[in-house]
């Protein structure tokens, strides 16, 4: 089995993304749509070294997935 990784689907970071929770960039993808679903949560920040490099989409990370709904 393939695992996805946070930084396939990165995008840069988006002023408004909450930083109370977060993923890094080597984070299986299911990681972390179970982190946004559990925080009910569109984005996550993604850091690094403490540090803001992006962002992911709930809907992006279901897609890569193969989970998103028609």
């Amino acid at each position: 089995m393939e695992f996805h990784k946070v930084k396939s689907i990165m995008l840069p970071y988006e002023t408004g993304v909450s930083l109370k929770f977060s993923v890094e960039p080597e984070d299986k993808l299911t990681q972390a749509v179970e982190r946004m679903l559990l925080y009910n949560a569109k984005q996550i920040a993604v850091i690094k070294n403490s540090s803001v490099v992006g962002m992911i989409r709930l809907g992006d990370a279901l897609k890569k997935l193969g989970l998103e709904s028609g």
